[in-house]
């Protein structure tokens, strides 16, 4: 998942020509310097971004990757994706919750009962 600061970064290097940010025309003002290079160093980890680095690993350009130009697509296909491994899951938890609420709807309802005439009194 993506914190607040990389999704912002993902959506200005959209907005950058060629999808391509360089070091050399200054950092974005919205940014520190510090989490601008975090958050691109953790986005090129994730495959989001390929950069070019100098010397000493500074940063010279940082650009989309198709990955990184359609972010929300490959959210929505990981969501489907942990939704159709987990269905078994919900499923179980909605059957349990179902045969909590029969084995003790007695008691569930004597309690609704004491709970309803405290509040009438």
């Amino acid at each position: 998942m993506l914190d607040k600061t990389s999704k912002q970064i993902l959506n200005y290097l959209y907005n950058c020509s060629d999808y391509t940010f360089h070091a050399n025309h200054g950092y974005p003002e919205q940014f520190t310097q510090a989490d601008f290079l975090a958050a691109i160093d953790f986005l090129e980890e994730n495959g989001y971004v390929s950069t070019t680095r100098g010397r000493y690993r500074s940063l010279i350009s940082a650009t989309l990757t198709h990955k990184g130009s359609h972010q929300k697509e490959f959210n929505s296909i990981a969501l489907k994706r942990y939704l159709l491994d987990k269905w078994i899951d919900l499923l179980a938890l909605i059957i349990s919750v179902l045969a909590f609420v029969g084995a003790y709807r007695h008691e569930i309802s004597a309690i609704l009962r004491l709970v309803m005439q405290a509040l009438i009194k």
